[in-house]
């Protein structure tokens, strides 16, 4: 690789790092008390439980996406000195997701390996978001794509983690609205239409809480909802970006009609 090209500080790298470490460690020791909490808005009894997981779980999201901020500060081409939350939104939901796999992994050999390949996929996460800063960086194409393919999966896993939660939908569909929108407004400044990303991201999202809200009500296994939720997200993100570049063209729509036919035939069958 040219040395030449820009790399991430090793000091700050190697300081994450045993950040991370230490947090996904501590999700299997510390021990906190419970709080739960009742309440009643129009007629709904909701129930909130804060437990040592969800704050770990948390913290370790937070770390991940402040961490990936800090780095990305140190990169010569990051002129700005003030906080960038469009870096934080992959780092932060795939701690949060490592971190809830890390906690149903029994003691043992398997939850130290989890352990180091957690810290090690952050770490390549953080690391893809740096390079992706410039994008005439030559290493642009491989990182963009592979924190689309992760974004991608991890909006997946959270619809699949939502639906599988039975949260009603006047709580589910708020959460899977507003991951959908993190989710592709970040795939859309990795594709760098920053300009109206915004914009997009909210209709789209707002289409895709609109099939939550369907498919609460129709008796679906959480696994082909959420495979369901995220093939929308994929089409109608597909085609935002083909009509913003080259244009909506009668081939392509065909395509990807063709597309999002076959892969809902195939969730429907075999999940």
């Amino acid at each position: 690789m040219d040395g030449r090209l820009p790399r991430p500080d090793r000091d700050r790298l190697s300081t994450l790092t045993a950040l991370i470490l230490l947090t996904n460690t501590l999700i299997r020791i510390v021990a906190l008390p419970v709080f739960e909490a009742k309440f009643a808005i129009l007629g709904l009894l909701i129930r909130f439980e804060v437990n040592a997981s969800l704050i770990m779980i948390s913290l370790a999201a937070a770390l991940a996406a402040a961490g990936a901020d800090w780095l990305i500060h140190s990169h010569p081409k990051s002129t700005s000195t003030k906080i960038q939350p469009i870096h934080w939104v992959i780092p932060g939901l795939a701690a949060a997701a490592t971190g809830a796999v890390l906690t149903r992994i029994p003691d043992g050999p398997g939850l130290w390996i989890g352990i180091v390949l957690t810290a090690l996929l952050l770490l390549a996460v953080v690391m893809a978001e740096f390079v992706v800063v410039d994008p005439k960086d030559p290493r642009f194409d491989v990182a963009s794509v592979g924190l689309s393919a992760l974004a991608y999966l991890l909006l997946i896993g959270v619809l699949f983690a939502i639906l599988a939660s039975d949260l009603r939908a006047v709580f589910s569909v708020p959460l899977i609205l507003l991951v959908s929108f993190l989710v592709i407004w970040r795939l859309l400044h990795l594709n760098q239409l920053s300009d109206r990303a915004v914009e997009y991201a909210l209709l789209i999202s707002l289409l895709n809480a609109q099939l939550a809200w369907a498919l609460h009500y129709w008796p679906l296994p959480p696994l082909r909802g959420a495979l369901l939720l995220g093939m929308l997200v994929y089409l109608t993100n597909g085609l935002t970006l083909l009509h913003r570049k080259k244009g909506l063209v009668r081939g392509r729509i065909i395509e990807f009609a063709a597309l999002f036919a076959i892969a809902v035939t195939a969730i429907l069958t075999f999940t």
